[in-house]
């Protein structure tokens, strides 16, 4: 890593080689390469041509987050709705370098286990209070504490004041994780929050809404429980004067508000966008894109979401805390049909074999693992459940309703594991009570389909991350994180990645089923940037 860090040359080129994906004919026409979303006005929704300048967007969604505490949740709608009202010290540009954004300036000493940060002149919260660096003291420790992502990359880490415009990060040792999860984490991330704040919520998850207050240009107006949440344009915001590019830079809010509505019903919300109700969605159903293959009003493209994984339960009760019948469905699964059912088109899947993506191979690859992916060899997977002991058995299969996707998923995988001789019960929760079920109650399931993010690092994925199925504190666990957190650089990290993956091989904690790419939507009339899966929404503006 360099001594200074205005950006760090090789960091996340993951993401700048995920490719956007073109859905086959008879689906719909979707752009490719640049992904910002301009043109005609729409019938019905849009106010171009001559009318009233238009300043509010409707999006559209799924499904509301758990909970809007940016330090903790890790739902991706989370971040959707508050990268626009909190802000972090660093954020990554366009070319995924690390810039400035809270701070003024950075820097680290010759071994980087300190790095000190200069606060910007003038920054206010919300509320109307100074930014200090009581603040960022008092927030940061707090990230550091109760952030899954946080937890282990900076275990032993503290913050600290040097002035009331200057803070120090002393870090035990070197490791390329340090400026990659502070810039590059859109969920579980490091916002900074009022020190009173902190004060009142402590390391619980923030629950009055009065106390979700950033720094943003954005700020929460309203949150109507499963119908709504509403940012507006905050009047007092003080952008940098820099070049806006991905998340750093200027941001020159020009709407007045944006709302989240949350629909469950695919149906319903494909009506809603096609009759302009809703001026975006971040995903359009799978099963409808033939309804939008012709649709004038709306530019389309297509994103990475991230894997669709199958995780096995590690609670003593369940057949699969033996590893034999993990492996053995590992062997019979037959991915593609699995994909096929879940978003409809072989263009909008990927199949790999290990625990990163393909976007991220420029950092993350390796064979090991792929000899032996997608056999889909069901009358081995028998033999080995027979040895196991699971044959005839009956097993909880936890799916989410709200994500088709995964669902749909759930379903072909269900009728796979009865195929290999188990039983099968598909348990199918709304988003909440389905991600409380499987973080918190592994022994009321078997299996899962977890729709997953786009993780930063192999860290952040089942098998290594805390406080989740078959992470331990097993000295060989321990030891493997202990050295690819302290890997000073990306490259040495990277070469880390096939004693990553030989672990989760021998382990088996989850079978990777494939990896998804959503197709996302908007108004023809709205110039609507998009940047590492989120909406820009500090620079959207109607045309």
């Amino acid at each position: 890593m360099p001594k200074q860090h205005t950006d760090t040359p090789g960091l996340l080129t993951r993401r700048a080689q995920r490719p956007a994906r073109r859905i086959a004919a008879g689906a719909a026409a979707l752009t490719i390469g640049a992904l910002v979303l301009t043109g005609c006005s729409p019938s019905g929704s849009s106010t171009g041509n001559g009318d009233a300048k238009k300043d509010v967007v409707n999006l559209v969604t799924p499904a509301q987050p758990e909970s809007l505490d940016p330090q903790i949740s890790t739902d991706s709608i989370m971040g959707e709705i508050t990268l626009p009202v909190f802000e972090t010290l660093v954020a990554l540009d366009k070319d995924l370098k690390v810039q400035p954004m809270l701070a003024e300036s950075f820097e680290a000493n010759a071994d980087n286990t300190e790095y000190t940060f200069k606060l910007r002149q003038g920054v206010k919260f919300q509320d109307g209070s100074d930014l200090d660096a009581d603040d960022v003291v008092a927030s940061m420790n707090r990230w550091n504490r109760v952030s899954i992502a946080a937890q282990e990359a900076f275990a032993g880490a503290e913050w600290s004041k040097v002035d009331a415009q200057t803070v120090k990060l002393t870090v035990p040792s070197a490791s390329f994780l340090h400026l990659l999860y502070l810039s590059a984490i859109g969920t579980a991330y490091s916002a900074i929050l009022p020190s009173e704040v902190i004060e009142k919520v402590g390391d619980s998850p923030i629950e009055d809404t009065a106390d979700i207050i950033g720094t943003g240009p954005y700020k929460l107006a309203e949150w109507d429980a499963d119908q709504k949440i509403v940012i507006e344009k905050w009047d007092d915001y003080q952008s940098l004067d820099t070049p806006s590019s991905g998340r750093a830079g200027a941001k020159k809010a020009q709407l007045k508000e944006v709302v989240f509505n949350f629909v469950a019903d695919a149906s319903t919300r494909t009506l809603g966008i096609q009759s302009g109700q809703y001026d975006a969605t971040t995903e359009l159903p799978f099963d409808s894109l033939d309804q939008f293959k012709d649709d004038k009003n709306l530019v389309l493209d297509t994103y990475l979401v991230g894997p669709i994984n199958l995780v096995y339960s590690d609670a003593k009760s369940s057949v699969f805390s033996n590893i034999v019948n993990r492996q053995a469905v590992n062997t019979g699964l037959d991915r593609d049909p699995i994909m096929l059912s879940a978003v409809g088109s072989k263009d909008l899947y990927d199949l790999v074999h290990h625990n990163m993506t393909l976007g991220q191979k420029a950092i993350w690859d390796t064979e090991v693992g792929k000899a032996d992916f997608n056999k889909a060899d069901v009358a081995k997977a028998k033999q080995m459940l027979a040895e196991g002991g699971a044959e005839g058995k009956t097993v909880t299969l936890l799916a989410n309703k709200d994500y088709s996707e995964a669902y749909n998923a759930a379903v072909v995988v269900a009728e796979q594991l009865k195929g290999m001789g188990l039983e099968v019960k598909l348990d199918a929760y709304e988003w909440g009570a389905f991600s409380e079920k499987y973080r918190e109650k592994r022994d009321e399931w078997d299996l899962v389909v977890f729709p997953f993010g786009t993780e930063t690092d192999p860290t952040q994925t089942i098998g290594f991350l805390p406080e989740r199925a078959w992470y331990s504190d097993s000295p060989e666990l321990q030891d493997l994180l202990k050295r690819f957190r302290a890997a000073p650089t990306q490259a040495d990290a990277s070469k880390m990645f096939d004693e990553m993956q030989t672990y989760i091989e021998k382990t088996r904690p989850m079978s990777r089923i494939g990896d998804a790419h959503n197709v996302y939507a908007a108004n023809k009339d709205l110039e609507l940037a998009w940047f590492d899966g989120h909406f820009t929404w500090w620079n959207a503006h109607w045309k």
